[in-house]
């Protein structure tokens, strides 16, 4: 039972550590460390909730693979004042002594990270290569939950005013008593590359679980920063480092094969790199009228991922996005962690944005051959690398729909003019409008959070 103590004793500590000082304080301070063998920095390090955990609900109720035309939908929310708010762009989205649970999720589990960072390698009972497999795990760990959080509480990374455009804190010790002022963007970022990059000598090529991260996920980690820094030359280098390790696509037809459809586990699917879930997710995500005319009745994605609104609760008139739990159980939330076919992507774009269109296009149709029966297949084409890479972005879209990631789409591609477009949805009779590049793309604090640290500033 000790170890089991021990875990529960670190995660009561943990709980408390939302990165909030005034919640910090009322830690009590042991006087003692309760963590001593290897094997219990794995135990903490295996702790499916925290490692799998990525955002909630708010990138996909906020994004435009959504809109809750539905009067029935519209009712359902109209109590919520979280889901309305983050529905229509309006802010404070957490008034009063509302907490943002996402927030001190993934703060909960940055204390995780920096205590196995701080002590994993003076532990006992434990060989070299183990300890040093639990510290780049850590610092991989660290390394996406801090790119999560920029994405979430500050601006897209922009050159030319990420040094201070402000983020969210960086902490990098399990400390009871921290200064909260919020990094920049900037600063973040370079935290997250140099976790990646302390990481990657560390960390195994395989893993016998896909929640812990190995080399490729690594890069496709890099790739994923670099893309949203607009370095597209190194975004390129990592995916196909990414991809020189795994690359395997998973068949759509093997999903629709037969009279009963299914959808492999992310735990069985080759395609994850580094599994990661929504916290939460709304249970009746209406989609948009847009993504469905993109998508079209042939995809497969479509008869996988697309059901008529009479399959959720609230039922309602339209259609909406039915999740690949719905095949393989309640834990196998979308997959929004790192994967083989969001580099693919990457690659292709990447391409596209490099003047090489039949490159760029070549790659879109070998992963769209896994997502059509043959009968109904055909090859994109392009003329020029602008028509490639308007093709990688819609195949993104219809790729990764209903999975939030459409959000962080939309942010980065607002800087180009080619992508940037103004959103308009209408909620209980007002009209509500998302413009290029607004602050309406970056959630605010939680008041309380402010309220309780003052060095922290609020998002416009």
């Amino acid at each position: 039972m000790r170890h089991y103590t021990i875990v529960i004793v670190f995660l009561l500590l943990g709980a408390g550590m939302v990165s909030c000082r005034k919640y910090v304080e009322e830690v009590p301070i042991q006087g003692q460390r309760v963590l001593v063998y290897t094997e219990d920095y794995r135990a903490l390090m295996n702790n499916r909730d925290q490692q799998e955990s990525a955002f909630g609900s708010a990138p996909l109720v906020s994004c435009d693979d959504v809109e809750f035309r539905a009067p029935e939908i519209q009712d359902n929310i109209k109590g919520n004042t979280v889901q309305t708010a983050t529905y229509t762009w309006r802010k404070p989205v957490y008034t009063d002594l509302m907490q943002d649970n996402d927030w001190n999720s993934l703060y909960a589990g940055m204390y995780t990270y920096n205590v196995v960072i701080d002590g994993v390698m003076d532990s006992k009972g434990g060989d070299q290569l183990l300890k040093q497999t639990i510290l780049a795990e850590a610092l991989m760990q660290r390394a996406f939950t801090y790119f999560n959080l920029a994405n979430l509480y500050g601006k897209q990374y922009d050159a030319a005013t990420a040094e201070t455009d402000p983020a969210v804190p960086v902490l990098l010790k399990a400390a009871l008593f921290v200064d909260l002022k919020r990094a920049t963007v900037k600063q973040v970022y370079e935290q997250v590359l140099k976790d990646i990059t302390a990481a990657i000598p560390m960390l195994p090529l395989k893993q016998d679980i896909n929640f812990r991260p190995n080399k490729a996920s690594a890069y496709a980690l890099l790739a994923k920063v670099y893309l949203n820094m607009r370095d597209f030359t190194n975004a390129a280098a990592f995916a196909d480092s990414t991809l020189a390790l795994s690359s395997t696509l998973y068949d759509y037809n093997l999903a629709v094969a037969g009279s009963t459809y299914f959808f492999p586990s992310q735990f069985n699917d080759k395609q994850i790199l580094l599994r990661k879930v929504p916290r939460g997710m709304y249970s009746a995500p209406q989609l948009s009228q847009a993504i469905l005319d993109l998508l079209g009745t042939k995809d497969l994605r479509y008869q996988l991922f697309v059901k008529t609104g009479t399959s959720f609760y609230p039922s309602f008139t339209g259609f909406g996005f039915w999740s690949r739990e719905k095949y393989s159980g309640a834990p196998d939330k979308p997959a929004v962690g790192l994967s083989v076919n969001e580099t693919w992507l990457i690659k292709a774009e990447c391409l596209a944005r490099a003047g090489k269109t039949d490159e760029a296009v070549g790659m879109l149709n070998t992963l769209r051959k896994f997502r059509f029966l043959a009968a109904d297949y055909a090859d994109l084409t392009a003329a020029t690398a602008a028509e490639a890479l308007q093709l990688v972005v819609e195949e993104r879209r219809r790729e990764f729909f209903g999975t939030g990631l459409r959000w962080f789409d939309q942010r980065r591609l607002n800087k180009d003019p080619q992508f940037a477009k103004t959103v308009t949805r209408s909620f209980n009779g007002n009209t509500y409008t998302l413009a290029p590049n607004s602050s309406g793309y970056v959630f605010p604090l939680a008041n309380i959070l402010i309220t309780q640290n003052p060095e922290m500033e609020q998002n416009p």
